[in-house]
């Protein structure tokens, strides 16, 4: 069960080409070996050091929902409001791209370790380009997790590929790979920690950019969990990559398993 604990909401990081600046995340953040079906609010702040500085604020609204013993389907709708200043006067706040994965499709499961992949569809849906990419996107993501000896921590490693296959033809195409390896330990019932890398490959622009990522994560209920994340860059020349930033969150389980009689 601990495997499904692996909830870090790393996330790949788009570029908004019509001005060559960085653009809202693409909030395909978790390793799929999530299974159980739930409703969450979280909230993520950027700041970036381009054009003089500016901030990125999202908030997504994310439900989850079982289909069969080896689907589960998500659904990320996230509002945006980006501090840039655009010269086209742009709306800073609204709808941005919409997202749909299937999550949890379970390759292989040995008795400390699972492979697992699922396939995410990001829309262009947002109200304006300062709240979204303007491209259509196909994101593949594959994991490895494994459960060490001790019974109390978990190493994954996962691989995603992101594509643009359509939208706005005066934005530039994507195409980049995020490479993640995720450390999480369990203290008890209650409480575990988070830490991992991000490596970006963008074969559009060229480049490469790593992010570090910590989270502290508390379940004051059985069906309630809370966490606090901060985020800090390496380095790097992709142009979506974020020097600094924060994530505060809250996770609802909509069901529980059921007790025998």
């Amino acid at each position: 069960m601990l495997i499904l604990l692996v909830r870090f909401s790393y996330g790949q990081t788009s570029s908004d080409s019509l001005k060559n600046i960085p653009a809202p995340k693409i909030i395909s953040a978790d390793d799929p070996s999530q299974f159980l079906t739930r409703v969450e609010i979280f909230n993520e702040f950027q700041h970036y050091d381009k054009a003089g500085g500016f901030n990125l604020n999202q908030t997504v609204v994310r439900t989850i929902v079982k289909l069969g013993k080896r689907f589960t389907t998500r659904v990320d709708i996230p509002f945006v409001k980006n501090t840039f200043p655009y010269p086209q006067g742009f709306d800073k706040f609204g709808l941005g791209d919409i997202s749909f994965r299937l999550l949890g499709y379970n390759i292989h499961q040995a008795r400390r370790s699972a492979v697992t992949a699922s396939l995410e569809i990001s829309l262009n849906t947002a109200a304006t380009p300062a709240q979204g990419t303007g491209k259509n996107m196909i994101i593949p993501v594959i994991s490895y997790t494994t459960f060490l000896k001790d019974n109390k921590t978990l190493l994954s490693l996962v691989f995603q590929q992101t594509n643009s296959v359509s939208g706005d033809e005066s934005r530039s195409d994507l195409s980049f790979s995020k490479i993640q390896g995720i450390a999480l330990h369990y203290w008890n019932k209650r409480m575990w920690t988070v830490a991992g890398t991000e490596l970006f490959i963008d074969y559009i622009n060229g480049g490469t950019s790593m992010i570090i990522k910590a989270r502290q994560a508390f379940a004051p209920t059985p069906r309630i969990n809370l966490w606090a994340q901060v985020n800090g860059g390496l380095y790097g020349d992709f142009i979506g990559r974020y020097n600094w930033g924060g994530e505060i969150g809250c996770r609802y389980f909509m069901i529980r398993k059921s007790k025998t009689k």
